[in-house]
């Protein structure tokens, strides 16, 4: 009867962060997402509407199609690679946003060519406050289709300038 009870107990964690989720997507306080082309990249741009600081620990995308490079060195690029096959680990986070502030996460689009156009890809950001309380952590998701980035991508060609041989 009691081991029951307990088993029980552990769905109290998870339960607890989806109800907060749910109320920071209701309040309109939970960060926004968005994907962009302006800097001659597709970017993942994510806002603090919060009044507090938050820290990005990890952005995940299921099926791991695209992966998320939170610098543009040769070492973030190979990190987020490793991250896109594995899966993230969280050991470090991604980036501290002030509040009002904004982020500019790279994207790592190697196997975008073998997906159907129709494929939906859910992206999840898991954050949390800088002040570290109980239910300081939460998360985010977004669907995109995988059309989309590739209508992103011919943008950001398009936005690119040519070379011309004459």
């Amino acid at each position: 009867m009691i081991g029951e009870w307990l088993s029980f107990s552990k769905l109290i964690p998870a339960g607890a962060s989806a109800a907060k989720s749910i109320y920071d997507r209701v309040v309109g306080k939970s960060p926004r997402l968005n994907f962009d082309t302006s800097s001659g990249g597709i970017e993942l741009h994510i806002f603090n509407s919060r009044d507090e600081t938050i820290i990005i620990e990890r952005i995940d995308a299921l099926p791991r199609i695209l992966g998320f490079s939170e610098g543009s060195e040769l070492k973030d690029v190979v990190r987020a690679a490793i991250h896109q096959v594995r899966g993230s680990t969280g050991e470090r986070p991604i980036a501290v946003l002030s509040p009002g502030g904004k982020a500019q996460i790279g994207i790592l689009k190697a196997q975008i060519e073998t997906a159907h156009a129709d494929q939906l890809i859910r992206v999840t950001v898991y954050w949390r406050t800088a002040q570290r309380r109980a239910f300081s952590r939460s998360s985010i998701s977004i669907k995109i289709g995988v059309q989309d980035i590739r209508d992103l991508l011919v943008e950001v060609d398009r936005k690119q300038p040519g070379i011309a041989f004459v």
